[in-house]
Parts: C-alpha cells; structure tokens; sequence
C-alpha cells in the first residue's frame, strides 16, 4: 500500500513540474544562452535575456518595421501593438539578422510558438 502511495504521490509532483516548466527558458537554456547570456550579450551586440532597456529597443525597432508593413497599426490597442512586436520579433528569429543572428537562432527544430515563448522569456523580467 505504501508502494502506491508514493507511486501515486511522485506522479502528481511530475504532473504538477510540469505545469510549471517553462519551454522558453528551457530552449533559451539549449540554444540562446551563447549569445543572449549577460556576460555573451555584448561580445555579439545582442540583447541580453532578461536587460529590459536592451529589449525595448530592439522592441521598438520591431515595432517601427511592423508601421512600416501595416501603417494601421499605429491605431491598434497597446495589447495588440504588443502582439504585433512579438511576432515582428519572431519573424525576425526564423529569418535571422544581418547582425548575425542565424535562421531559427540555431534551433532548426523550434516551432514558431516555440521561439515565442523564448522571446517572451527573454524580454521578460525574471
């Protein structure tokens, strides 16, 4: 009976790591750490994970090429400004940069959603 409890009780706290894993720190952890760690970030000019002032920039910059595209987004809600970012942003990590990012940030097995959530970690506060 002991046996089934503590089965029982490791599948629950499996189940419940989970529910709380984050793929976008995960994929930053396999694949984004050389360029975008603080102590990297510089050496590559990119945004270090986590440098809000570094991601509002370049989140501006998507932003100025997302009015470039579709100039009605000027008169969209700021949530939805932000989505457009995001994908702006996303667009930009599949493709690559011409300052050196390479296509799909070298995770050529990510999905979009994927590079999403990564790029959501990133810009996020930790």
């Amino acid at each position: 009976m002991n046996i089934i409890k503590n089965i029982i009780t490791i599948s629950i706290l499996s189940m419940s790591l989970n529910i709380f894993a984050n793929p976008g720190k995960e994929i930053f952890d396999r694949y984004c750490t050389v360029c975008h760690s603080p102590s990297m970030a510089p050496m590559f000019n990119s945004p270090a994970a986590h440098d809000i002032q570094a991601w509002n920039e370049r989140k501006d910059i998507a932003l100025n090429r997302a009015y470039e595209n579709d100039p009605s987004i000027k008169n969209l809600p700021k949530n939805e400004q932000n989505l457009e970012i995001i994908k702006n942003l996303v667009q930009s990590a599949m493709n690559g940069t011409d300052k050196g990012m390479p296509p799909m940030g070298t995770c050529m097995e990510c999905t979009e959603k994927e590079l999403k959530e990564t790029i959501e970690f990133m810009s996020s506060v930790e």
